[in-house]
């Protein structure tokens, strides 16, 4: 009987480039890296582990056993030594930034590890020669990356002296596709915009081209609750790993910074057409237009790879929406008022759930309305009916 071997998604570091965000939730090509590292796992092993320390990692991957590093702040090389500790056995690991590693590449590493090595690893133009984020491992590697561990030697390589190395040469790694999109790690947004340009250009533009993503507006009167609803609500699905993004819609125009700001007098006193502004974890871009854009055409635009997009406001709109109507603030709501399309009306949460008829009504009572929300919002957004409230 052939060894079983599981195959790991490692998600470690701090993305200090990626402006500390989940990089492996980044979506290439409409899919999340996280996504497609599994598929390409899956098709090479017996199960999955996933090695992460972020408090939501269990989120991810429903499903897949998560675990966290037994030797904290050592690296890449610590993570390497969680998964065989964890799974106790031979591993194929994967770092969860590298979104083009193939399911057959990993499948021969596996064979050729097999065939009498303590790791196999695919030959790269990397400084190393070599991808150590991208290899099979036997149980004889974890005894050999403790000792470089304690002798604090950090290297990801450190303990490959001490066991029985197969490398598969780059001539055969170039069969399964350019050795230099096979390793792309995704460490910068810059790498993410050309992870996506290539796709796009592998796709014909496909992907760039579709339509706007699932919307759900978030309505109520003045000081019902709207901003604070979107913002927990987004929260919450974001924590279970749904790409969340959001629209605010305004009756007056805006500005987005303070004036003397540079950007207010680039935009204002130099009346540039669009200011965009950079920094190292995030960018803006303001345009002025003689025309409002409906938020559909927004999200088609701009955020065509959201899993969701919540708006605040838009009552008018066909969008399906969500109302906040609280007794306390308002004596009735807008359904009630014929403000908004009944038709449109999905749910309502509330802190008078007994008058609320016709639609599922959250109770901002109970302790668990949050979580129910997001699970009803969940089943919508998938196509799967109506979740029940309470």
């Amino acid at each position: 009987m052939a060894a079983r071997c599981t195959g790991v998604i490692l998600a470690g570091g701090g993305a200090t480039r990626f402006g500390g965000l989940p990089k492996g939730l980044e979506r290439v090509g409409g899919r999340r890296i996280i996504d497609r590292v599994a598929d390409a796992l899956r098709a090479a092993t017996d199960d999955l582990l996933l090695i992460a320390n972020d408090p939501r990692a269990g989120d991810w991957l429903p499903g897949v056993r998560v675990a966290g590093d037994l030797r904290p702040g050592e690296g890449s090389l610590g993570g390497l030594h969680a998964a065989l500790a964890h799974a106790g056995g031979a591993v194929l690991v994967v770092a969860w930034d590298m979104p083009f590693v193939s399911g057959a590449l990993l499948r021969r590493l596996r064979a050729l590890g097999e065939s009498g090595f303590d790791a196999a690893v695919p030959e790269s133009d990397s400084r190393r020669g070599v991808e150590p984020m991208c290899a099979w491992y036997a149980p004889p590697s974890l005894a050999a990356i403790e000792r470089a561990l304690d002798r604090g030697d950090r290297r990801v390589v450190s303990f490959f002296d001490d066991i029985r190395v197969a490398r598969l040469p780059a001539e055969e790694v170039a069969r399964f596709g350019d050795p230099a999109r096979l390793f792309l790690n995704v460490n910068t947004p810059l790498e993410h915009s050309q992870a996506n340009a290539g796709e796009d250009e592998k796709t014909g533009g496909r992907e760039s081209q579709r339509g706007a993503p699932p919307m759900l507006s978030i309505v109520g009167k003045k000081n019902a609750g709207k901003t604070t609803l979107v913002v927990q609500l987004a929260a919450e699905l974001r924590r279970r790993g749904v790409r969340v993004m959001t629209i605010k819609h305004g009756s007056h125009t805006f500005n987005l910074d303070p004036a003397t700001t540079d950007t207010y007098r680039h935009f204002h006193e130099g009346e540039a057409e669009r200011v965009a502004m950079v920094s190292p974890d995030r960018f803006a871009l303001v345009l002025r237009w003689s025309e409002e854009l409906g938020p559909e055409e927004v999200a088609a635009r701009y955020m065509g790879d959201a899993d969701l997009v919540l708006c605040e406001g838009f009552k008018a709109s066909a969008l399906p929406k969500v109302e906040i109507a609280r007794r306390a603030a308002h004596a009735r709501a807008l359904f009630e008022d014929g403000s908004i399309d009944p038709t449109t009306l999905l749910a309502v949460v509330t802190d008078a759930p007994g008058v609320m008829g016709g639609v599922p009504a959250f109770d901002l009572g109970a302790r668990d309305w949050l979580a129910r929300l997001a699970d009803f919002v969940e089943e919508w957004r998938r196509g799967r009916g109506r979740a029940q409230a309470g």
